[in-house]
């Protein structure tokens, strides 16, 4: 469970940040980071519990399959 969480968060952020042509695009990256705020608190949450809750680990993946599923409009030309 912790690896999943934790391979769900790094696929966003990679998206986000290791793309070499973000500028070319006009990416926003913090606004997209502020925007993908929740997932990121929410799967934070759950990983420092280690799968003691597993109602945090759902919240996680709702939060991260919305964000894949209807990326935040301020992350278009980032993800």
């Amino acid at each position: 469970m912790k690896f999943t969480i934790i391979a769900v968060v790094a696929a966003v952020a990679c998206t986000v940040t290791a793309n070499p042509t973000t500028i070319k695009r006009g990416c926003n990256v913090l606004g997209c980071l502020e925007a993908l705020a929740p997932a990121i608190v929410s799967c934070g949450l759950a990983l420092a519990e280690e799968g003691e809750n597993p109602f945090e680990d759902v919240e996680c993946f709702i939060d991260a399959a919305k964000d894949i599923a209807h990326p935040p409009k301020v992350c278009n030309g980032c993800l």
